[in-house]
């Protein structure tokens, strides 16, 4: 399985379908962003996680680390 996570396959997919797509492929989730409000976050850095940026539960923008 491609592991490669490509902004475009994620853009408009409800935060629970985001959910279970990140677990599906090994990865955790956090959300970095939420309706143009950043969330206070520790300064770490993963591998395996992806940031959701969120708009009305919606996935507007997506990166690992």
């Amino acid at each position: 399985m491609n592991n490669m996570i490509t902004e475009k396959e994620w853009i408009g997919m409800p935060l629970s379908e985001a959910i279970k797509k990140a677990q599906t492929i090994g990865y955790t989730h956090r959300i970095v962003e939420e309706d143009g409000n950043p969330l206070v976050l520790p300064y770490d850095n993963k591998s395996n996680r992806i940031n959701l940026r969120l708009r009305d539960g919606l996935v507007i923008g997506v990166y690992t680390g």
